[in-house]
């Protein structure tokens, strides 16, 4: 009887072993060759969209579509431009048709400070004290008794530092990391957010409660503007026309209970807000009358994201959209 050999079975082993491992590095070879394939397609074929929109007008419509619905739900089965009624359907429209990179750059609070340079040849801005790539460089002792912590995308990412010494700056620390891992562009559908490089800026503190005056500006002409006041902790807007004249127009909240002067600087405010919304459909530009100086706060092209439900006392028709003219 012949003797088993198990040296000659090992050697076998080995072999086949050997021989598995090869093939299966050649799969994952032309699995990651077929995946870079498919990714150089992709981008070929969005270039193709982009650049050659003319050709493939099926596809751009069904783009447009796709993120319309994902705006205003079940509203409107699809885009239509010849059916753009209410203030929220052109603001819509607007947020999908017209985002540009330079509504980007309006919208981001840091970059706001060029585009004031540029626009009305000075910085009219809160003075930014520092800027920061993520909250874990903030050093609290570089910076005043008061101040103000912010992201540049979004809204209401603000944090006020009334008192330094007492502040948590670690707590602090971790909202604003949260605060920056948020697509605010994606997640409300207001997609000129989505241009901006997210980071933290420390700006000047310039008071608490001021009146921000938020001018409704349409084909860079200013026709509307309202103030919200906070009167025992209730909420109060009202609208003014471009005279200071009080609008019998409700919306969201109730008209303000008592006379509110005009700013002394409302003219320069209107030339302001003209300047700056020159180059849009529709944008809402926010000012500060602060130490007799006016400052702006932000361009805001989706105020409420379009929400805003507004009606004349006299019920006569009116919105807000009626002045927003789409070609």
């Amino acid at each position: 009887m012949k003797k088993y050999n198990y040296k000659r079975r090992n050697n076998y082993k080995k072999f086949y072993r050997r021989k598995k491992k090869k093939s299966d590095l050649k799969s994952k070879k032309w699995f990651i060759i077929l995946l870079y394939i498919f990714k150089i397609l992709k981008i070929v074929f969005f270039i193709f969209l982009i650049k050659f929109h003319s050709y493939c007008d099926n596809y751009k419509q069904s783009i447009i579509n796709y993120y319309y619905k994902l705006r205003i739900g079940n509203r409107r089965s699809n885009f239509n431009k010849n059916n753009l009624i209410t203030f929220g359907d052109k603001i819509s429209w607007l947020l999908i048709y017209d985002t540009t990179k330079l509504k980007g750059k309006c919208a981001d609070k840091i970059l706001l400070h060029q585009i004031s340079k540029r626009i009305l040849k000075k910085d009219i801005c809160n003075k930014i004290l520092k800027i920061y790539d993520n909250p874990d460089q903030i050093n609290i002792d570089e910076l005043p008794e008061k101040f103000v912590l912010k992201t540049n995308h979004g809204s209401g990412y603000n944090i006020i530092v009334g008192n330094r010494t007492e502040f948590d700056i670690e707590k602090a620390k971790e909202t604003l990391s949260k605060w920056l891992k948020i697509d605010y562009g994606y997640n409300n559908r207001e997609f000129q957010y989505s241009f901006i490089k997210r980071k933290v800026f420390a700006e000047e503190y310039i008071g608490e409660n001021l009146i921000n005056y938020k001018f409704f500006c349409y084909h860079g002409v200013p026709k509307y503007l309202y103030i919200r006041l906070y009167v025992d902790h209730h909420r109060y807007w009202t609208f003014f026309d471009m005279n200071w004249n009080k609008l019998d127009i409700i919306c969201n909240y109730p008209l303000i209970p008592f006379d509110v002067p005009k700013p002394k600087k409302f003219e320069l405010m209107k030339k302001y807000a003209r300047k700056l919304s020159h180059p849009f459909i529709f944008v809402r530009v926010d000012l500060y009358e602060v130490y007799d100086e006016v400052r702006l706060g932000e361009l805001t092209f989706s105020p409420m994201n379009g929400g805003m439900n507004c009606r004349k006392i006299s019920n006569a028709r009116f919105d807000l959209g009626d002045d927003i003219k789409i070609v």
